[in-house]
């Protein structure tokens, strides 16, 4: 059993951290918050159903680079928390007191988590592991936590506009 609280998989591969799933996880949630927030998107069927599929796409193949340690997807994941976390904390400076609820707060606890766990999962044996490149056969089955990261993009894509969208037409006008 690793520091992580992972058990160790046959053949002496390291264990699948705990730290990877607090991150997939929160992530879920803060999607999960988000969504209440901002509510669903009021977009016609196919747009709605473009959102929600290539959100999942996109979110489980980052996902599954993160959980693998692949440095593009490492880095981007780094990069959407921790700007997430700016925007949640310029989200609480109290210039409109009524419009601060206890979701602005819940959705920057739960970036801070993920935030925290994607740095322990940094120290792990799993991650140590996966940056020497293994096959993607060994270790342990990482499908659980996609599907998480399927999820969150599932979420992400039915979340709604902050600002009830922007339309924006281009009218070539003839005299």
């Amino acid at each position: 059993m690793s520091v992580d609280g992972g058990l160790e998989q046959p053949g002496g591969t390291p264990p699948l951290p705990r730290s990877i799933w607090v991150v997939a996880w929160a992530s879920l949630a803060g999607q999960a918050v988000l969504l209440m927030q901002q509510g669903g998107r009021l977009d016609d069927e196919v747009s709605v159903f473009l959102s929600v599929v290539l959100s999942a796409l996109v979110v489980g193949y980052v996902s599954a680079g993160v959980v693998r340690a692949r440095t593009v997807r490492l880095v981007l994941a780094w990069v959407v928390l921790v700007l997430s976390a700016i925007v949640g904390l310029v989200g609480l400076i109290p210039v409109d007191l009524g419009r601060q609820t206890a979701l602005d707060v819940v959705s920057l606890a739960t970036t801070a988590v993920a935030l925290v766990g994607l740095a322990m999962f940094r120290r792990t044996d799993w991650y140590a592991w996966q940056r020497a490149k293994p096959s993607a056969n060994e270790g342990a089955p990482i499908g659980q936590l996609v599907v998480i990261g399927v999820l969150v993009g599932v979420v992400g894509g039915l979340t709604g506009p902050v600002d009830e969208g922007l339309n924006v037409s281009i009218q070539v006008a003839g005299r």
